[in-house]
């Protein structure tokens, strides 16, 4: 039996005959192609990331006959050759071919490279471009190519070999979760780093959503943290008070891989367009930035899912502004860091912070610290009875210093609640009579003042 490890050399060994086959755009003959088409190559192959000039600093390395190491190809089931590694390389090779890149004129490069393409464009300004010549145009297309090919792998095989290609260093969940494709992995990579689509032939760039354009200034890692960030709102909109763990995120990839709906895409970024503007601010000489606040995935989480709290179930004042609310808290964690509720709501931004429990624990807190501090908060209509929230009812409790508010001949009853779920939260002017269901409109009572006992 052949073992499916054993790499064979490939058939095409020169930079001229592997150009041949390369294809950037799927329009190659499919049975000697070499694919760098990213509708082709492997999601967890890396996207094209080298600049022009590392492009032209590899043409002239071939030009000179330097080594540009080893090409790892993947002949996968349907005949298309793909890299495992050097897609970057083979990029570069292809686009120098097309006279897209040129040698940089920078120090280390002789004169009479500079600047220089392999073919001239139409377009091309002359005065600074120049065509390489004939003897150094034949040692780019002669220049041999050391290739092995890969095949009859599946693809978790091939995934393997590119870890190890890498030094040993696995994947990141976030970039195992890019690597599942499907319909969830599309609309997160349009979300956070633009896709290209074609138009009656012509590209069209759709950049990414401006909410992760803007939290740049506070999270630079923007590959890896803004999908991280994009997986976990998405995960709250879809699967809200569940955790967030890494198998989650996984698991809504899968489940959704096929059936993610119009409407699941529109709601989200309906949401993300509101929440920007909550959470965005003028920074003065009419600019405007995402606070500086949201700077880590746990707090952004917590953050998100209030918000979107405070828009499901309440109704706010006209003058009531989110952003504030979160620089407010921050303020006051930051100021009194072993004081409750601070030191609670700070151990649960640890690194178990994608649990449900923490999450919640995060959640109430901040929530709490939005009624208490925004009292005409009133909850939107959600039973006949017009019951006070358990987030207003804490509030309530925490402002009535846990004793019950009730008066008679100027003496309070001196009942004392430890838990605020074993006392009533009472409307003061009552509902019936059009009292809101609001903090500033709420007391706390024992339950034989509230119901008469």
């Amino acid at each position: 039996m052949t073992n499916t490890l054993t790499p064979t050399s490939a058939d095409f060994r020169t930079v001229k005959k592997l150009n041949g086959r390369l294809d950037l755009n799927r329009d190659t003959d499919r049975d000697i192609l070499v694919s760098i088409c990213d509708l082709e190559v492997p999601k967890w192959q890396r996207q094209v990331v080298w600049t022009s000039d590392e492009m032209g600093l590899l043409a002239y390395s071939i030009i000179i006959n330097y080594p540009i190491g080893m090409l790892i190809l993947w002949k996968k089931s349907d005949g298309v050759r793909v890299p495992i590694d050097g897609r970057q390389r083979m990029t570069a090779i292809k686009l120098f071919y097309e006279g897209k890149v040129a040698i940089p004129a920078i120090q280390g490069i002789p004169g009479k490279y500079h600047n220089k393409k392999y073919k001239l464009l139409e377009g091309d300004d002359t005065e600074r471009y120049g065509e390489l010549d004939l003897e150094d145009k034949e040692s780019f297309d002669d220049y041999e190519l050391s290739i092995k090919q890969y095949d009859g792998l599946d693809e978790e095989k091939a995934m393997d070999i590119f870890i190890r290609l890498q030094g040993g260093k696995c994947l990141s969940k976030t970039e195992i979760r890019a690597a599942l494709g499907g319909k969830v992995c599309d609309f997160i990579t349009e979300l956070t780093s633009g896709i290209t689509i074609t138009v009656d032939g012509d590209d069209e760039e759709i950049p990414e959503h401006k909410f992760f354009t803007l939290i740049s200034s506070n999270i630079k890692n923007t590959r890896k943290a803004h999908r991280n960030i994009a997986d976990i709102m998405f995960h709250e909109s879809l699967y809200p008070n569940k955790n967030k763990h890494w198998t989650s995120l996984e698991g809504m990839y899968r489940e959704k891989s096929n059936i993610l709906t119009t409407s699941n895409k529109d709601e989200f970024r309906g949401f993300l367009n509101s929440f920007q503007k909550s959470v965005t601010i003028d920074l003065g000489n009419g600019n405007q930035g995402i606070i500086k606040q949201l700077r880590s995935v746990h707090f952004i989480l917590t953050v998100f899912k209030v918000w979107l709290e405070l828009k499901k179930n309440y109704d706010t004042p006209n003058d009531f502004l989110f952003a504030e609310q979160i620089i407010k808290f921050e303020i006051q964690r930051a100021s009194n860091p072993d004081d409750l509720p601070w030191i609670n709501f700070t151990s649960a931004l640890s690194n178990a912070g994608y649990s449900e429990e923490r999450i919640c624990k995060r959640h109430d807190i901040l929530l709490e610290f939005i009624l208490r501090n925004n009292p005409d908060i009133s909850a939107k209509d959600r039973d006949p009875q017009r019951l006070f929230t358990m987030h207003q009812k804490i509030a309530i409790w925490e402002l009535a210093d846990h004793q019950c508010e009730y008066e008679e001949d100027g003496e309070r009853c001196p009942e004392i609640f430890d838990n605020p779920r074993d006392a009533d939260a009472d409307h003061i002017v009552r509902w019936d009579q059009n009292g809101t269901t609001a903090v500033s409109n709420g007391r706390l009572l024992c339950q034989s003042h509230n119901r008469g006992g």
